[in-house]
């Protein structure tokens, strides 16, 4: 298989800075397609919201390269890489646990994480940021850690909790999106299987039909920082 990528990362209208935070990374892992991608989203409501999802995204990327390629090299890589890519946020909630003892910053991020091998991936998940499979219909891939509407569950602030993990399999043509909630919030029922289908397989497609929908999300008044990965997996030879 192969993947087409693109991403969209933007400040939005009203808000002063951008506190997403992303990776995309593709490589090869035994002459096979592979890729790690990543949402994070700083919590407004805390001071240093892109501190902390630019650190987890730093902290996590490292981690990749360093010791996740070498677990997806396994046939069987799916829950070894999963578990330790759950041990690795534990070490980030550490430290950013640490700075709040040490330099009184308590500060939070939401982490939306896939590992995609082949046709194969496992998401690891904490917060409200989102992942969708997009194919014959759009479906929600993770649910929003949320009570009473507030937020309760992230990378730093609040304890930590175990992400949720869960695993799955594109078929060819299928897409994997990760969003910040600045782009799911006001997604309207089926937008993104209709702004993101199509026989098109130039990764420039992508790109634009993000940023359009990202321009008519601001459109409806959406006020915050907007985040959107998207991976398509494709035959070799780029079709569907």
């Amino acid at each position: 298989m192969e993947y087409l990528t693109a991403w969209y990362w933007n400040r939005g209208n009203f808000r002063a800075k951008n506190e997403d935070s992303f990776s995309l990374q593709k490589v090869r892992i035994g002459g096979r397609q592979a890729a790690f991608l990543l949402v994070c989203d700083g919590i407004g409501g805390l001071p240093e919201g892109e501190t902390a999802s630019g650190f987890v995204t730093e902290a996590m990327t490292e981690w990749f390269y360093r010791e996740g390629i070498r677990l997806m090299g396994s046939a069987v890589w799916k829950k070894r890489a999963a578990a330790a890519a759950v041990s690795a946020l534990a070490r980030s909630q550490e430290k950013l646990e640490r700075c709040e003892r040490e330099e009184g910053i308590c500060c939070g991020t939401t982490c939306t994480m896939a590992l995609v091998k082949g046709r194969d991936f496992a998401l690891i998940h904490s917060g409200d940021s989102r992942a969708y499979r997009i194919g014959r219909k759009e479906q929600l891939l993770t649910r929003d850690h949320k009570r009473d509407g507030m937020l309760c569950r992230c990378i730093g602030a609040f304890g930590f909790e175990e992400p949720d993990v869960l695993f799955g399999r594109l078929r060819p043509g299928d897409l994997l999106v990760l969003c910040s909630d600045g782009f799911s919030r006001m997604l309207p029922e089926g937008f993104l299987i209709s702004g993101l289908s199509g026989e098109e397989e130039k990764a420039g497609t992508y790109f634009k039909r993000l940023k359009g929908m990202g321009g008519f999300l601001m459109a409806q008044g959406e006020k915050d920082n907007l985040t959107a990965l998207a991976l398509r997996c494709c035959r070799k030879g780029g079709r569907g």
